[in-house]
């Protein structure tokens, strides 16, 4: 039940959202609600040990962000884990290969990013300190 003096507010939110393609709505929730769990699970993450924080990071990063191949009109917005899901149940072996392999394909990539950013980032550290030794002077 809403109050009279209110539903002019309703009308006009309503007359604003009517104006936006339903399917620019759509890729900016995904988009929005991808981010949110990924910064929640960024924020779990942190506290796991090293190597594991960061590989279950790449796990649920391809769980959520990779795109599905899947029919229909918000098929590209759905994430390649419910047409596995939708696979799965329908029994079809092509949906469900077809999105596995999407998802692991980004895992796989993840994982060798991580690698090589792990290695950077230990390089890295060690040039600093060697270099924050050799500055210092004993007078």
């Amino acid at each position: 039940m809403v109050r009279e003096d209110q539903t002019g507010i309703w009308e006009n939110l309503g007359s604003i959202l009517d104006v936006i393609p339903e399917d620019s709505i759509a890729v900016a929730v995904y988009i929005l609600g991808a981010l949110i769990i990924l910064w929640c699970w960024y924020e779990i993450q942190k506290r796991l040990p090293q190597p594991l924080g960061g590989i279950t990071w790449v796990i649920v990063f391809a769980l959520i962000a990779t795109p599905s191949i899947s029919e229909g009109p918000n098929s590209s917005v759905a994430p390649a884990f419910f047409g596995f899901l939708f696979g799965l149940l329908t029994k079809d072996s092509s949906l469900i290969w077809s999105n596995l392999s999407l998802m692991t394909l980004v895992i796989g990539l993840g994982l060798v990013i991580g690698y090589f950013w792990s290695k950077y980032v230990s390089k890295k550290s060690v040039v600093d300190n060697s270099s924050a030794v050799k500055s210092s002077t004993p007078l």
